[in-house]
């Protein structure tokens, strides 16, 4: 309520423009304050903390604001997240676990070598950053203000993650991929180097059923937790940097040393567990700061 406070005492049409963006932040505050009690009564508490306040056109607008934000029932009858922790055998966590065993049967019946895997592992990247943007439009959908965000953010993170991915791409072709696949692309994106790779190794159904793994995550954990309501757009425009930075530089540092000992199955069997425990580590920590927030 101290914030509420505060902002009143700014000029008028400061307070207009802040409203609901302060709003936003306030009744998650609230929610987390008071997880038992439903929005009207949420707005109660907020009057009693700041009696100050009572009669300010400002700080009335700025309640009506927060309340719209707030759920019409007590959290614990209808929450607005599902606020119980992720562990690995949560639905989405198995679902997870079974999408990245399928690169196994493609080491030990289809034979793959380092690169393909590599190449997998990128590909899933790509599906990582196309379902992020997805969130972030989807993010408190409710919210008109954080529209105008959006209209800037998502197009900004499409082309920013766009170029750290294409990079990325060819980063692994070119090192990974040989002399056959060095020159099948000219450009930064290597679209050609991987539909190639796709085809000769027979990729389509491993990245599919990836994909199929991280859009179940989000219709289980992001729509049908609730997650969306409170998410933050400028903590989702940072989300895949970190799962990409983290473990893909590890990756890529353990798949040059498979590759290094003429990718034995033993070392692609550990690479592929290292791939594991670090995903499942990821999304478990995603989820839980989820619905911390």
């Amino acid at each position: 309520m101290q914030k509420i406070t505060q902002t009143t005492q700014a000029p008028p049409w400061l307070v207009r423009a802040l409203t609901p963006f302060i709003a936003r932040t306030v009744a998650r505050q609230m929610i987390n304050k008071y997880p038992g009690l439903s929005g009207e009564e949420i707005i109660s508490k907020m009057r009693a903390e700041a009696p100050e306040t009572a009669g300010n056109a400002q700080a009335e607008a700025l309640l009506a604001a927060v309340a719209r934000h707030l759920p019409d029932r007590p959290i614990t009858s209808k929450p607005v997240t599902d606020t119980k922790p992720l562990s690995w055998h949560s639905p989405s966590s198995l679902v997870l676990i079974g999408a990245n065993l399928i690169p196994l049967y493609g080491v030990l019946v289809l034979g793959w070598p380092v690169f393909p895997i590599l190449l997998l592992f990128w590909l899933e990247n790509v599906v990582v950053g196309l379902l992020n943007a997805l969130r972030m439009l989807l993010a408190d959908p409710s919210d008109p203000a954080l529209w105008a965000t959006k209209l800037f953010m998502v197009p900004f993170f499409c082309f920013h993650y766009g170029m750290f991915t294409a990079v990325h791409g060819q980063f692994v072709i070119h090192l990974f991929g040989g002399s056959a696949y060095k020159n099948l692309d000219k450009g930064l994106w290597p679209l050609e180097g991987a539909v190639h790779a796709i085809s000769e190794y027979n990729l389509g159904w491993a990245v599919l059923g990836l994909a199929a793994s991280h859009l179940f995550s989000l219709l289980w954990n992001y729509i049908g937790r609730g997650e969306y309501r409170l998410a933050a757009i400028n903590k989702l425009m940072t989300q895949p940097y970190n799962r990409v930075v983290v473990l893909h530089i590890t990756i890529i540092i353990g798949g040059g040393i498979a590759m290094s000992l003429g990718s034995p199955v033993w070392a692609l069997l550990l690479l592929l567990a290292l791939k594991i425990g670090f995903d499942l580590k990821a999304h478990i920590k995603e989820h839980h700061k989820t619905a911390a927030d």
